[in-house]
């Protein structure tokens, strides 16, 4: 199986939006609002984030065929950044410097256990504008054991077993 990735657009709101009414999709990334977020934060200028610089925003419906399955997004970055914040946080602690990329994802709830979040970020790691990329990591929560199986079989590796500060455990893997 492999799912082609085309760019997300504001009129595909209505195929993604009903995926996060969904309860365990609302409590490892967020509202029904997330991908209407993605779309105006797509137009606001690049900036700084936790110590790196934003170098670009992408993000992707998956399809097989003609049906919707997934939505991938990748904010690329000029280096990898291990930031602790919170009350007493040091700020950058970490880095790796390397052209790298932040993933999120989410499939249609009616469609996991079927293979498509490890095809999607197979497959994103073959999309052209991410060439520059050699660099590619995921946050997950530890709870969240299917994106963190999906990780492990799509070949990333846990940054440090140890959640940080927030209770998350990043994913990477270098581009092969």
């Amino acid at each position: 199986m492999t799912v082609d990735l085309r760019p997300f657009a504001r009129d595909q709101l209505p195929l993604v939006e009903p995926w996060f009414e969904d309860s365990e999709t609302q409590r490892w990334l967020g509202s029904p609002d997330w991908p209407r977020m993605a779309l105006d934060l797509a137009d606001a200028p690049l900036g700084e984030f936790r110590g790196a610089q934003e170098t670009g925003r992408y993000r992707y419906l998956a399809w097989d065929k003609d049906v919707p399955v997934g939505y991938v997004d990748c904010g690329t970055f000029d280096r990898w950044v291990t930031w602790e914040g919170g009350p007493g946080g040091h700020g950058v602690v970490g880095v790796i410097d390397e052209l790298s990329g932040g993933i999120a994802y989410v499939v249609d709830p009616a469609l996991r256990r079927r293979g498509y979040g490890v095809d999607m970020i197979l497959s994103l790691l073959q999309v052209p504008e991410l060439g520059h990329v050699s660099f590619f990591a995921a946050g997950i929560e530890p709870e969240n054991t299917a994106s963190v199986q999906c990780l492990l079989s799509a070949g990333f590796h846990p940054l440090d077993p140890v959640p940080d500060w927030e209770g998350i455990v990043y994913y990477a893997r270098r581009r092969i």
